[in-house]
């Protein structure tokens, strides 16, 4: 019941201004200085004819199977090349819409003094008035509005609603109800022409916010000293205009010229708002790297020594003397931590491998062998690809994405010895489409399938870290249920000089909890562990599980993010895979709250995840040395 009655949200607010309307009654010669507008393009445009048409989408033609493809792809079209285009047999009923034109129509007729009661107040926007007047001296448009939020139904203003028109009242409601169902069936549309996951749009969008603008544009004695509405995006995701009239009015800015949109009897117009260009822009792109020669196809040239550029002098020697003196990375079984009997000792277990080790090992995950040996052949199979057909997936100058090597920013940087293939999986729209729809069919299917089930295990293995820590679990759910999965498919092949260079090098990784799939049983992964490097020994179908530096920011320096590196032999290949999975894209990065208190201060800063991605990806891998940077420093004041 609470979220049925609880308060609107307020989404801002707006200075009260005078109606336009009525000054126009006045029969004035010249507009007042407030709403002359210099600053505006001439709104009349020269030369019409030459100009193109918005498109025109025929909504039947989409539900037919002999137009649906092509008139699918005009949709496309319109959507990338205009972010505009007009309906037609939209389904929506002629008979409403002329109710609602006559409603509103004689909704702008009433008297001002009854326009008042509805005005817009101080502290909302909602009602007659003007939007985004923000200073007294600001330039106004040439119109009055009525703002109204409509869906969902909990988010209506009741005692704007109340005050309407009993019969515009009723048909708003039935309008809002078509229009929505109007909405959501271009939505569909659009997913299947975007290749976008339906369910994703649905999830989106179904139970979305609807508002309605109500536009009035009186005569003006001098049209082109003004503006009825200023040059704007939206920042919805779709809007749906109906045009009451046949008076011509929208313009809209195509290849830098103004194009007028001719209204078309009964149709509706349509535009992408901010928030629709947002879900389907372009991924975001964290950074970039050098694109570098295939470490792999130059393996095969049976080399007796390496190349200068993958020496590695700076390194420490690959071989760790006296490994059976050394520790051993801890195992943790999930399984025992759903188990009453064994719940309280496997959790400090993990408590105390995320405190000492920052990493462990971890059996009995629930990811099905069937998957992960599927998943391991499709991989295999991936590096054996000819070359020419890998090039078809090789990165970009301006992208890390596919094969190559990360973290490369000068042509004089020294290389590691590795081949690898770096992908974004989830959210879903953060997919480049360009790139999964090259990759081989099986090997995108499997891909998904895993990238699902490492989702599932992330979000478990991060619920018991918040029990470990006494976290809020909600925070850390709300955290990560969205966050950013990528996956770095990892082939080491064999070095005639294995002790000269290094397959990764020594980094701690950016993300908070990296899941590594180690996919044969060739050793080369390592860890530094007090001062010394110890080797992590593959376990049939066990996942390596390490501490990245976002789980060390919000844990506030409990957990630790380790230093670990890959190394290279002179006989065996080595494959793995390594899942990173982060926080939402649009979290800002800092210690959980929960954690914090006058004895447990911060002592990492806040920043915004997409600018600590794009931070830690620009710059040369080394060490830890990022995350040094995103310590407070003392007397440095924070936002807790």
């Amino acid at each position: 019941m609470e979220s049925q009655t609880e308060a609107a949200v307020n989404f801002g607010k707006s200075i009260i201004v005078p109606s336009v309307q009525e000054l126009a009654k006045k029969s004035i010669a010249n507009i007042p200085s407030r709403y002359v507008r210099e600053d505006q393009d001439p709104s009349i445009v020269s030369d019409e004819l030459s100009l193109p048409t918005v498109p025109v989408i025929d909504l039947e033609r989409l539900g037919v199977k002999d137009s649906m493809s092509s008139e699918l792809e005009k949709l496309h079209s319109a959507c990338k090349d205009w972010g505009f285009f007009q309906v037609t047999n939209h389904g929506v009923s002629t008979s409403l819409l002329e109710e609602f034109r006559t409603e509103i129509d004689n909704f702008f007729k009433l008297p001002y003094e009854e326009k008042k009661k509805l005005w817009q107040k101080p502290e909302n926007q909602e009602g007659f008035g003007q939007l985004f007047v923000v200073s007294e001296e600001q330039k106004l448009d040439w119109s009055d509005m009525f703002y109204v939020t409509t869906l969902p139904l909990n988010q209506r203003r009741g005692e704007l609603f109340d005050k309407l028109p009993p019969k515009l009242r009723n048909t708003l409601h039935a309008y809002s109800m078509e229009v929505k169902k109007l909405a959501m069936a271009i939505l569909g549309h659009m997913a299947k022409a975007l290749k976008m996951d339906a369910e994703e749009m649905v999830e989106l969008f179904s139970d979305g916010v609807q508002s309605m603008r109500m536009n009035y544009y009186p005569p003006c004695p001098e049209p082109n000293k003004t503006i009825g509405f200023s040059p704007h995006s939206d920042a919805d995701a779709l809007t749906i205009l109906y045009q009451l009239n046949e008076t011509e009015g929208l313009q809209i800015r195509k290849d830098g010229r103004w194009v007028s949109v001719k209204p078309l009897p009964h149709a509706f117009v349509v535009n992408i708002g901010d928030i629709m260009e947002s879900q389907t822009e372009a991924a975001v792109n964290f950074g970039k790297s050098i694109i570098v020669p295939s470490v792999q196809e130059l393996a095969k040239k049976s080399i007796a020594n390496i190349p200068s550029r993958y020496m590695r002098e700076d390194q420490d020697p690959s071989i760790v003397s006296d490994e059976l003196s050394l520790p051993t990375v801890p195992v943790i079984d999930l399984e025992r931590l759903v188990v009453e009997d064994s719940m309280s000792s496997e959790l400090e277990k993990l408590h105390s491998a995320c405190k000492d080790w920052g990493f462990f090992q971890v059996t009995n995950h629930g990811v099905g062998t069937s998957l992960l040996e599927e998943f391991r052949t499709e991989i295999d199979n991936f590096f054996k690809l000819p070359y020419e057909e890998k090039k078809k997936l090789w990165q970009k100058p301006e992208n890390q994405e596919g094969f190559g090597q990360l973290f490369v920013v000068s042509e004089d940087q020294k290389l590691d010895w590795s081949d690898m293939f770096y992908v974004t999986t989830l959210p879903l729209n953060q997919r480049r489409g360009e790139l999964f729809d090259k990759l081989p069919p099986k090997l995108r299917n499997t891909l998904q399938a895993y990238s699902t089930e490492v989702k599932k295990l992330a979000m478990a293995i991060l619920g018991h870290m918040a029990k470990a820590l006494k976290m809020e679990a909600e925070e850390m759910v709300e955290l990560f249920s969205d966050g950013v999965q990528s996956m770095r498919m990892n082939y080491y092949p064999p070095c005639p000089e294995p002790n000269k260079t290094i397959g990764f090098s020594p980094h701690s990784d950016a993300d908070a909890l990296t899941i590594l799939y180690q996919l044969n049983e060739t050793e080369g992964l390592q860890i530094r562990k007090d001062g010394r490097w110890v080797s992590v020994k593959p376990l049939p179908h066990a996942f390596v599980v390490n501490i990245g530096d976002i789980m060390e920011i919000v844990s506030n320096g409990i957990y630790r993010s380790i230093e670990h590196r890959a190394t290279v032999n002179s006989t065996k290949e080595r494959l793995s895979i390594a899942t990173f999975y982060s926080s939402k894209l649009d979290s800002e990065l800092g210690p959980a709250a929960s954690l914090i208190s006058p004895h447990n201060p911060p002592i990492f800063r806040r920043v915004p995840l997409e600018k600590y991605f794009k931070d830690f990806f620009d710059r040369k891998l080394k060490g830890k040395s990022y995350l040094d940077f995103m310590r407070i420093e003392k007397g440095e004041g924070n936002t807790y």
